[in-house]
């Protein structure tokens, strides 16, 4: 069974591989840059990769490797979206962008995506072709969210789409690379769905967070997506109810103006219930994975996977 110190010792590997990867670039491009190739956040990615890949019996190694290369590509889209949303702060320290200037971010992200598919070079014969796909997944996902800033037509379908590319995809490659390194019989389409369905649970709980949770805690602006112009799940439903959406709209179309609006408009969606409708959501999205999960090969790993994912649809960090 995965025990606590085990894990630790797992992710205590990854960190240390992420950092060798950072300083193999730092005499090239600076120490200072070159830490934000590697720099950890919650490691939730590395989490899902060596819990689900101890459920498929794979060589906790290449899970490790795995994990690597969701960490380093996820760094990776971060830079780059903190260059979209002009963003200052990330992790609770300023970003690349607003320090340095955009056009060094987005290089940097560039330099922790190489390093992302260098990890997997030699994983599995098809696992740098899929992370490829998977980038470009991502991309169109933020394309597709782009193009709706500052709509107030979102609905859940185009959410969900947009969630599924953006952030499942990199899920559903790690399950789908973990799924092909694994020695065990188990039904193949079952890690995809799981990967993808991790991915929009947690793009849901961000979303959520966004309003929740403090600056300190976030480690980013509250309401970073409504100053962004972004329509989030919770808002979503909040348009969704003709007798909701008029008060949403005045209190969006506020943001920017009065420095009040952003806590104005999640006490709304808390008070209104559409809070609450996407706390659903995450619980049914958590509840199809935890499904899914049960069918895994190796039994006593799953319930350890299971409370991985129950606590990250709960999380408030």
């Amino acid at each position: 069974m995965q025990t606590l110190a085990r894990l630790e010792e797992s992710l205590e590997r990854v960190r240390a591989g992420m950092e060798a990867r950072a300083a193999r670039v730092s005499g090239r491009v600076g120490s200072e840059l070159a830490d934000f190739v590697s720099r950890p956040g919650k490691m939730l990615r590395a989490r899902f990769a060596i819990q689900f890949g101890a459920a498929l019996g794979v060589e906790p190694s290449q899970a490790q490797t795995t994990a690597r290369a969701m960490e380093l590509a996820h760094n990776a889209s971060l830079l780059h979206d903190d260059c979209v949303d002009e963003a200052g702060l990330r992790r609770g320290r300023p970003t690349p962008n607003s320090v340095f200037g955009p056009s060094v971010a987005l290089l940097l992200g560039d330099v922790a995506f190489t390093q992302a598919l260098e990890e997997v070079l030699d994983l599995h014969p098809k696992a740098a072709e899929r992370l490829v796909a998977a980038a470009r997944e991502m991309a169109i996902g933020e394309l597709q969210e782009e193009f709706l800033r500052g709509s107030l037509e979102v609905t859940v379908e185009s959410y969900m789409g947009i969630a599924s590319r953006k952030t499942g995809a990199l899920f559903e490659w790690g399950a789908m690379t973990l799924s092909a390194l694994s020695p065990l019989e188990h039904a193949a389409a079952d890690p995809q769905k799981l990967g993808l369905s991790v991915g929009i649970l947690l793009q849901i709980v961000d979303d959520i967070h966004d309003f929740t949770l403090k600056d300190s805690v976030a480690g980013k602006e509250r309401a970073k997506d409504a100053r962004c112009g972004r329509v989030t799940l919770p808002g979503v439903f909040a348009l969704s109810d003709p007798a909701q959406r008029p008060r949403f709209v005045e209190l969006w179309r506020s943001i920017g103006k009065d420095p009040r609006a952003p806590a104005k408009l999640t006490r709304f969606l808390e008070d209104s219930g559409a809070m609450d409708r996407a706390r659903e959501r995450c619980r049914e999205v958590a509840l199809s994975v935890v499904t899914l999960a049960r069918r895994l090969p190796v039994r006593s790993e799953v319930r350890e996977f299971a409370d991985f994912v129950s606590a990250m649809a709960a999380r408030e960090f």
